[in-house]
This record gives C-alpha cells, sequence and structure tokens, in this order.
C-alpha cells in the first residue's frame, strides 16, 4: 500500500471511531488548530539517557585524550545507511486526556558503485501510523474510545515488539507509575515519547532484518551506519556504528570537556562507554568516542561539529581508527541545506530527504480529521 493511500486509510478509520463515539455519548474536543507536538518545548521526559545525571564514563584507552588518525584514502566501507523521521500532531482531547496522531518512518538504502537504492525489505512496513491516548490513566471515556479503534481496524502494540501493523494505538502511559489523568501537559509529553521509541523499534526492527539479508551476508566487507544510537543491534551483527549528531550534552566531565572543545578537525577522542550505558549492564554497553567533523562554524558553539560514534562493545582502538577514517570518508558531498551539516554525513541526509514526504503526506491528510471534530463541536 503508497503512503498517501495509507494515510488515507488511517484517517477514514479514526473517522469511523469518532462517529462511533459520537453515538455512545463520548466527546472529543477539537484542539485549537492541531498541535504539532515535535515543535513543543517540554520541560521534561527528555530522552533516557539525558535525564540521567552526568557521570564520570569509563575510559577503554589510557591516557584520555586527542587522538590523530594519520592519513586516510578517502574510502569507506560504510555501504548501507539507516535513518528514521517522526512526526506527531495533537488532534483533540476527551476531557483532559490529549489524542495524539503520529506518524513515523524508516528506510534503509544501500550505495553501490556512488548509486543509491532503496533496500527493500518484507517486514516492517516503512511507515507506520498511531493513535495515542493515556489510555493507563484510567479514563472511562478514553478506554471506550480505545475499543472503538480496535474495533475500526486498529491494532495493540505488545511489549518489545517491532511494528507489524500500519496502524497502531499505543498507550501513552503504559509504563508510567501513577499517571495522573488530570496531568494535561505531561499527558502530551508522555505521548511524543511514545513516538520517538515507536520510530526506534522501527529503526531497530529495520536493522535487524538487514542482518538476515543476502546482499548484506554476501558482501561480509559492508557496514551500516545508523542515524543515532545501537540500542537495538544484535550481538551477532558486528558491523553497524551508530552516528549522533547531536552533541547537546558532552559525556565527559572535568578537564576531559576542555579537551573535547578543543579537539582539532579530523581527529578523535579516546574511546569510553558512557556512565549511563554502564549502569544499564554489559548487554546495553556500547563502545563511543568522539569526531571532530569539521572546524567550528561561524555562529556556531565548539560542540556544533562533534559526531558522538556508537560501535559494538568490543570494537578496539584500531578498529576505532579505521571507522572514524571512513566517517572522514563521507565529509563530501556536503550534507547542506541542513543546518546540522558539519555533524552530517550526506547519506543520512539523503534517506531522511526521501522520508520526510511521506510524514508530510499524513500531515495533510490529518486535516479531514480536524474538520470532523470541529463539525462535531457545533452539532
Amino acid at each position: 500500500m503508497q503512503a498517501g493511500s495509507a494515510s488515507k486509510d488511517f484517517v477514514a478509520k479514526i473517522s469511523q471511531a469518532l462517529e462511533g463515539a459520537g453515538r455512545r455519548g463520548i466527546h472529543v474536543t477539537a484542539a485549537a488548530g492541531s498541535c504539532d507536538l515535535e515543535a513543543q518545548q517540554f520541560g521534561g521526559l527528555p530522552s533516557e539517557e539525558e535525564h540521567l545525571p552526568i557521570g564520570r564514563p569509563h575510559h577503554l584507552e589510557e591516557p584520555p585524550g586527542p587522538r590523530d588518525l594519520g592519513g586516510h584514502d578517502g574510502t569507506s566501507r560504510l555501504c548501507y545507511f539507516l535513518d528514521g523521521v517522526q512526526s506527531a500532531r495533537e488532534i483533540g482531547r476527551i476531557s483532559m486526556a490529549p489524542v495524539v496522531v503520529a506518524t513515523v518512518a524508516a528506510a534503509i538504502v544501500n550505495r553501490c558503485e556512488r548509486r543509491f537504492s532503496r533496500m527493500p525489505l518484507e517486514s516492517p512496513p516503512v511507515v507506520v501510523q498511531a493513535v495515542i491516548l493515556p489510555r493507563s490513566a484510567g479514563d472511562a471515556g478514553v478506554e471506550a474510545f480505545w475499543d472503538l479503534l480496535l474495533a475500526a481496524g486498529f491494532s495493540e502494540l505488545e511489549p518489545d515488539e517491532v511494528p507489524s501493523s500500519p496502524h497502531l494505538v499505543l498507550d501513552s502511559v503504559e509504563y508510567v507509575d501513577g499517571a495522573d489523568p488530570s496531568d494535561y501537559v505531561g499527558m502530551r509529553e508522555h505521548a511524543r515519547g511514545r513516538v520517538r521509541s515507536l520510530r526506534e523499534r522501527l529503526e531497530g526492527g529495520m536493522l535487524r532484518q538487514w542482518e538476515f539479508d543476502d546482499r548484506a551476508l554476501e558482501d561480509s566487507d559492508a557496514w551500516i551506519a545508523v542515524d543515532g544510537q545501537l540500542s537495538d543491534v544484535s550481538e551477532s551483527n558486528r558491523r553497524a556504528v551508530g552516528l549522533i549528531k547531536s552533541v547537546a550534552r558532552p559525556e565527559f566531565v572535568g578537564r576531559d570537556v576542555g579537551m573535547l572543545l578543543d579537539l582539532e578537525p579530523g581527529m578523535r577522542t579516546t574511546s569510553f562507554v558512557p556512565d549511563w550505558q554502564l549502569r544499564r549492564g554489559p548487554g546495553e554497553q556500547r563502545t563511543s568516542w568522539y569526531l571532530r567533523m569539521w572546524p567550528p562554524q561561524r555562529g556556531a558553539d565548539a560542540l556544533g561539529s562533534l559526531m558522538r560514534v556508537e560501535a559494538p562493545r568490543d570494537t578496539g582502538p584500531e578498529q576505532v581508527d579505521e571507522i572514524s577514517r571512513w566517517i572522514l570518508a563521507e565529509r563530501v558531498p556536503l550534507a547542506k541545506p541542513d543546518p546540522r551539516w558539519p555533524a552530517m554525513i550526506y547519506p543520512i541526509r539523503y534517506v531522511e530527504k526521501i522520508l520526510k514526504p511521506m510524514v508530510q503526506g499524513s500531515e495533510r491528510a490529518y486535516a479531514r480529521l480536524e474538520r470532523q471534530l470541529a463539525s462535531n463541536g457545533r452539532n
């Protein structure tokens, strides 16, 4: 099913549930102009590692400091690239419970002889759409609307399940103890966090599919670069690296932060395991290091052209150097006009560029729901 027709089907199912809600006296109030949650600035519930206190990382090389990568020939074994995008919009509310619709999309692109092609996967779906409600908060109207969505054809998502259905209904407070149904702002924050976890599950499912793809298995020298952390990479996959292009909060403490800020272009830091990963246990730990892609740009701070790289935990210093040289080779062509280009490689921008129209098409389809809700409010 094409993304456009999937969006129409998604909207039709929600419309059916809204009609059923009206007959049962469940009032869904239209949001004022619909609210883009991705544009909101929330004070709480950032990504999991960001809200933990900063601790000293476990350094894997001594002494900690900058490392010169030496010369490189401009070659790269990064041949596959995985990225995902998301959007979330509040279209209404039931009492104080926000009704949020979301679209996430992900894809893997293969680069062969300087040409990009999207990698076809039988599962999971490329685009997944969801209605997100605070079901576990205990509101009877929310519970009834949840049942109406299931009757209209939506599917629930089991814990740790990779999305297999393109249309889901998700509980934003499923993993929140003592959720307060009157905390409207908190409910929206939890919904946005659930959108992020849905995208990460979709990306993780695609990464695991890649591990067993015939083409990836045949080319044992080909690696995959993932936009973001390697939270879902299995121990069997030794050929994945995560590229974290935003270093809003360095993992270093004390004078190591100064070393990071002074890192020269084309150089890396010594490798380490972040403190918050140490707390999770051995199975969740990755080898990390920082890589300075370009000189700090005019108008940006010293963190703007830094990338944090993640690799499997047993990645040694020599392989860290090799992977870093591959990434530096990916600096050309530039990822412009994206403002994040100093810490972004072009193939990741390419994947994001082909995914964004899928999300934007869904947002246009939501206008029909907004009109329906506004009409119901006048009747």
